[in-house]
């Protein structure tokens, strides 16, 4: 029985981290535009009970690959405070 050899050759041009990356940047940008969020980006929520948050929005989780995500299994974070969606009174983008 002979061993299985794998070819890790590829095209010097094209650095595999560089590609996952500018994947991975692409995969946010298509998810703040479905959520219709700024992901990334200074902002400004009010949360309900009168809470007001400042800072860049991120996802709370940070995730090897965005899987398909429901609206209610989403979690933010803004100035260290973590939120859902339904949480979320108003946010807008201050840069």
């Amino acid at each position: 029985m002979s061993q299985l050899d794998f070819s890790f050759s590829s095209d010097t041009s094209t650095n595999g981290f560089d590609y996952w990356r500018e994947q991975r940047r692409e995969g946010m940008k298509a998810l703040a535009r479905k959520l219709d969020l700024p992901l990334g980006h200074p902002v400004e929520v009010w949360l309900v009970d009168n809470v007001r948050l400042r800072g860049v929005l991120r996802l709370r989780e940070e995730c090897l690959f965005l899987p398909e995500f429901g609206e209610g299994n989403l979690q933010f974070v803004v100035d260290g405070v973590a939120f859902t969606v339904g949480e979320m009174e108003s946010c807008v983008r201050t840069d």
